[in-house]
């Protein structure tokens, strides 16, 4: 009977010890939010509706005052930042029908709200040619928030354990492959203990993945990577679990400068905790998401994200189900949020 219990005993310790990270082990968690664009578009600037009316009327803590408890818990917060942060109009990309741009000290915006990197590699940083990215890079710099995308690397040391963010815009993968895939050896050669990268690719409006989005993950994956992040269609998408690491294929937009008139009011957050033995070693992973909505109002926006429950959480959840290959976890009401399992590094 003893030797039973036991048996038993050991049994269910072992169940818990591969579905959950060890005691004593390192954890890191990291925020990943889609489109954030902080500012509008040049014919809107002086408009008390547009995105940077409500700058000026309710201030920079307004934007993410409904998610920034989020943000401050965590260990890293990581948007894409769609569009310019500079003074100057000069460059402007006349031909695309959108551009958009706002002011250097909108940075503020990022700061206060605890977001600590940004993506850089989309189709909007670009809109007001080398000059606007230059300096939206010189301003980010200067206010001690990371960036990367394309050929620029951010890897964030925590206490020790450094992680590395990767990004590409689907139109300047096919001149980066390589390119990509030496960098990624070259930083796990130099001892990185995780690599993120995160994918603006996909067709806009879109409510399933892509071909393209398919292979942009395998290849990151293949390379080594540990998470896929992608963005751009505007609406969510679903997730994809490959080698026991998360590809999320579509997070939305969030704070969105953009459009003055909501065209797809839901979102997520995604928040990924990523696990370390006391060595550094990566060990696995586990993702959380809070659904939320765009706006606070419809279909005018109000540029403020804001966490939903009820009803309107299950939709979220409904959305990235429809194009996961996989039962998600509900959404869980007193938590706030659908927590995954658990995935142990393979």
């Amino acid at each position: 009977m003893i030797k039973r219990l036991l048996s038993v005993l050991l049994l269910v310790s072992l169940a818990l010890t591969l579905a959950a990270p060890a005691l004593g082990e390192r954890q890191i968690t990291i925020t990943f939010t889609g489109d954030c664009t902080l500012g509008c578009e040049e014919r809107l600037r002086d408009k008390d509706y547009a995105f940077n009316g409500y700058a000026r009327i309710q201030g920079f803590d307004w934007f993410f005052a409904n998610v920034k408890h989020i943000f401050e818990a965590d260990d890293l917060t990581v948007v894409n930042l769609e569009g310019v942060l500079s003074d100057s109009s000069s460059q402007e990309n006349t031909g695309k029908t959108y551009r958009f741009r706002g002011r250097p000290s909108y940075v503020n915006i990022l700061r206060d709200a605890s977001i600590e990197a940004v993506n850089l590699a989309n189709n909007h940083t670009a809109d007001y040619g080398s000059q606007g990215l230059k300096a939206t890079r010189a301003v980010l710099k200067a206010s001690g928030i990371g960036f990367f995308g394309n050929r620029y690397v951010y890897v964030h040391d925590f206490d020790g354990i450094r992680i590395a963010f990767l990004g590409v815009w689907q139109s300047d993968y096919l001149d980066n492959r390589d390119w990509f895939a030496k960098k990624i050896a070259a930083l796990k050669e130099d001892g990185v203990n995780s690599i993120v990268f995160t994918f603006h690719c996909g067709t806009e409006y879109a409510r399933r993945h892509g071909d393209s989005q398919a292979n942009f993950a395998n290849f990151a994956l293949q390379q080594g990577c540990d998470l896929v992040v992608m963005h751009h269609p505007h609406v969510l998408q679903g997730i994809d679990v490959v080698g026991n690491r998360n590809v999320l294929w579509s997070l939305g937009n969030f704070c969105f400068g953009g459009n003055c008139e909501i065209r797809e009011l839901y979102t997520a957050i995604a928040q990924v905790t990523f696990t370390f033995s006391d060595e550094g070693k990566y060990e696995g992973q586990q993702l959380r998401l809070y659904p939320a909505q765009i706006s606070g109002t419809s279909p005018q926006s109000n540029f403020q994200p804001v966490l939903v429950k009820g009803t309107d959480a299950k939709y979220v959840m409904s959305l990235i189900q429809d194009d996961s290959t996989f039962r998600l976890n509900p959404y869980d009401e007193e938590l706030g949020y659908a927590e995954q399992d658990y995935l142990p590094a393979k």
